[in-house]
């Protein structure tokens, strides 16, 4: 899956049959990136640190990945890309938060 290939930097793993967990975080540094694969839909989070969880953060921090829309997959939009493009996010705030 494309999903595996192009998120590569850190560590997968499978808490439950439905869930995958990414887990990024560079050595020597404190915030990273988790991204959890929820069957349909991603969530895509800077963290501060491996155990680190937010409840109603704001969407500099985390946000849910859904599916392309219709009019999205009319546009040639895939769910790899709108993924690709929030973990790009998040790690640009875990870089800023890390300086």
């Amino acid at each position: 899956m494309e999903i595996y290939e192009r998120l590569n930097r850190g560590k997968w793993e499978r808490p439950s049959d439905t869930m995958a967990v990414y887990t990024e975080i560079e050595p020597g540094k404190r915030w990273g990136v988790r991204v959890t694969l929820i069957k349909d839909y991603a969530r895509v989070e800077a963290i501060d640190g491996p155990k680190c969880s937010w409840y109603q953060a704001p969407r500099e921090l985390s946000v849910e990945v859904r599916p392309p829309s219709i009019l999205e997959r009319l546009r040639g939009v895939r769910f790899v890309d709108k993924l690709m493009a929030e973990v790009e996010a998040k790690r640009l705030v875990a870089s800023r938060r890390n300086s």
